[in-house]
């Protein structure tokens, strides 16, 4: 008998092991808890923006930056990169082990959404002034929707910038105790953004065009509800 070939026919592959610096890692870390709190907070809003059909919630600069080109809601990109950088977050804090990049890297994330608190603070000036401007043009400028829009949702975006500038200027002070709670409240909101999110575009959907937001939104999560528990 012909002796048995015992190498296989395709060769297995090999994935490669990707190796990140310790420094580098916490980085990473550090922006991905950020930005999924950040994001979260921001996804939430939007939705209840979504359920009064009266406001719409934008989320000034980071908008832009979110494939508005998908054709999907902005709100449910905000939310799945939330969760995207909730999961990274959290896997990768255990992985963390350099104290001083950690410390750095909170610092840089906290000059960051500082600029950004700057960059909002900025537009809400220029809201205003605006705002003063277009006074006596009657009914051909909406001030109602203009401040409860714009105005509304930079200052909105501005407190959650202001939240995270201060929490990372705790952190780099030394309170590293607060990572595993920023980690969990970062996972939360990206979680609960997600869910209110996806709520709210079944109820755009599917809701009664004749019913009110509340309406709607009952028997969205009443369906969803009868979905994951079918032998209520």
């Amino acid at each position: 008998m012909a002796e048995l070939n015992q190498k296989p026919v395709v060769e297995p592959v090999k994935m490669p092991k990707i190796k990140i610096e310790h420094k580098k890692l916490a980085t990473i870390n550090a922006f991905a808890i950020a930005l999924a709190m950040f994001l979260g907070y921001c996804a939430i809003f939007a939705a209840i923006s979504g359920f009064t059909k009266k406001w719409n919630f934008a989320i000034p600069f980071f908008g832009r930056f979110m494939g508005t080109n998908a054709g999907v809601p902005i709100s449910l990109l905000t939310a799945l990169f939330a969760v995207i950088f909730a999961i990274f977050g959290f896997v990768s804090l255990g992985k963390v082990t350099d104290a001083e990049a950690t410390k750095k890297s909170w610092s840089l994330v906290s000059k960051v959404f500082f600029g950004f608190v700057i960059v909002y603070v900025v537009d809400m000036v220029a809201i205003v002034i605006y705002s003063l401007l277009s006074i006596g043009r009657g009914k051909s400028f909406d001030q109602g929707d203009f401040w409860l829009d714009s105005f509304l949702s930079t200052v909105i975006c501005c407190a959650g910038a202001g939240v995270m500038a201060y929490m990372g200027k705790q952190i780099a002070a030394g309170k590293t105790s607060l990572l595993r709670i920023a980690s969990l409240i970062a996972t939360a909101l990206a979680i609960i953004g997600f869910i209110i999110v996806f709520i709210q575009i079944l109820v755009d959907f599917y809701g009664d065009k004749g019913k009110g937001s509340y309406d709607s939104y009952r028997e969205a999560t009443d369906s969803l509800y009868d979905i994951f528990n079918p032998g209520r």
